[in-house]
């Protein structure tokens, strides 16, 4: 991870509240020109005009992005190519089915609807560097100050509409089951009135599944809106009226998953995280016999996977720099316990209905239900907090807040952890401790806030 901070970009490309600061027409029409500086000379090839794929989830403010980015790249000669609505894998897919120079999502994720976002993907389909999103963010003046160097009126950007896009994500989706039909197997899904509202639905049916679909009729303002995998209380609650086998739920653009079982036991990140990692050790498919998950990953799976032979290695927070591990170890499962799942072999990012897709051929492979299969895991006791911030000092400066993580720290030595940090897309401090006395644990949380919430809680 970079030592060099970012203004604008999070951990998962630039969000703000709809048509207000980072997310107005002009800010983001200067960002696609900033964009097309940098990614349009570094990842196309010199013979060709740069072409970027974009990709948007189902908030009203989206077209209006959309329309800003399209301006924006096409000022600089970028010709663009539309998907309409589609998950943020799929825009990853075609991105890099295409041979476009980069992609773009037009998502805020599980936010709001009220809030909205622009993330960038390289032409090789994955998302981008600390190192080029700093480069654009250097770029943001001078195209504040109209200083960049702009096409002439013959070599304005095109756009048109890739009016396959859906199809295809849906194809390759179907692909990856290697021909495995779920036929019998009774599903309750949560599309969260966001971008897989057609898209897994119709992945579930091809396959053969019985498909109970819920939250999937997007009306522009409720993505998200007390639904999707961010409320696994009404997923649960589906699979409860519903009897099940299974239940699904993505969050707002299809990159994240949350499955239930048919008890109606809500899986953690980590029980998903272990399931797949374990069958694939098992049969010899995960690679390098190493799995990657972030720092925020309980240490029970290190127990697990070392305990079968394989070896797990760790990164900072937020689902590029697993890639990114995974890229630079060639390795091809890793994922974060907040439910972004790569399966490499399927594709470049995190993908909510493949990783759903691998998870659902584990059960009929072995034919055991997700209530058993879940039990592979021993979860280490774990304490969070997650604190609203009126400002982000470094953490060097919470005082009273670091001497209380010492104390924990020292305390727990070996056997636990204590983790602090901004979260990249929310004014939230996000606390994490790990260890085997639970009671102790949670204590220590409580005191550790305490001392935030005093300094700089909301």
């Amino acid at each position: 991870m970079s030592s060099e901070k970012r203004k604008y970009f999070g951990t998962d490309g630039i969000r703000a509240v709809a048509n207000t600061g980072a997310m107005t027409p002009e800010f983001v029409m200067r960002l696609g020109q900033a964009a097309a500086l940098v990614l349009g000379k570094t990842n196309h090839d010199a013979t060709r005009r740069p072409r970027c794929v974009i990709g948007r989830d189902t908030r009203l403010s989206g077209n209006m992005i959309e329309a800003a980015l399209v301006a924006g790249l096409t000022t600089m000669g970028v010709d663009v190519e539309l998907c309409g609505v589609l998950p943020t894998p799929g825009v990853a897919l075609l991105t890099q089915q295409t041979g476009a120079s980069f992609g773009a999502v037009v998502s805020a994720s599980h936010n709001h609807f009220r809030d909205n976002g622009v993330k960038f993907i390289g032409g090789n389909g994955y998302k981008l560097s600390d190192a080029q999103e700093l480069a654009i963010e250097a770029l943001l003046p001078e195209a504040e100050a109209e200083k960049l160097p702009r096409a002439g009126a013959e070599k304005i950007g095109t756009v048109s509409c890739i009016d396959s896009a859906e199809e295809s994500y849906i194809a390759h989706a179907v692909a990856t089951m290697d021909g495995l039909r779920l036929d019998g197997m009774k599903i309750a899904l949560d599309n969260a009135n966001g971008a897989a509202f057609v898209t897994s639905t119709e992945v579930l049916k091809r396959i053969g599944a019985e498909v109970q679909v819920f939250h999937s009729t997007p009306n522009g303002v409720n993505i998200n809106n007390d639904c999707g995998c961010t409320h696994p209380e009404f997923i649960r609650e589906l699979v409860n009226q519903t009897g099940a086998h299974v239940g699904i739920a993505h969050d707002g653009d299809a990159d994240r998953v949350l499955l239930v079982d048919e008890t109606g036991g809500v899986l953690l990140g980590d029980e998903l995280i272990a399931i797949a990692a374990v069958f694939m050790l098992r049969k010899g498919t995960l690679r390098k016999d190493t799995l990657v998950v972030t720092t925020m990953s309980n240490f029970g799976l290190d127990d697990l996977i070392s305990g079968l032979g394989g070896k797990v290695e760790r990164t900072d927070v937020g689902d590029r720099y697993v890639i990114a591990k995974m890229r630079e170890l060639d390795t091809n499962f890793g994922a974060e316990e907040s439910g972004h799942v790569v399966f490499r072999d399927y594709g470049t990012t995190g993908d909510g209905l493949i990783a759903a897709l691998q998870i659902l051929k584990i059960m009929a492979d072995t034919g055991e239900p997700l209530s058993e299969l879940r039990k592979c895991l021993t979860l280490f006791p774990q304490a969070k907090r997650n604190l609203r911030v009126t400002s982000k000092p470094p953490i060097a400066d919470l005082v009273e807040a670091g001497k209380r993580v010492k104390e924990t720290e020292v305390k727990l030595g070996k056997l636990g952890r204590v983790l602090l940090r901004y979260s990249g897309t929310e004014s939230l401090i996000r606390l994490l401790i790990e260890g085997r006395d639970e009671e102790y644990i949670s204590t220590q949380a409580d005191k550790i806030a305490a001392a935030i919430v005093a300094q700089i809680g909301e």
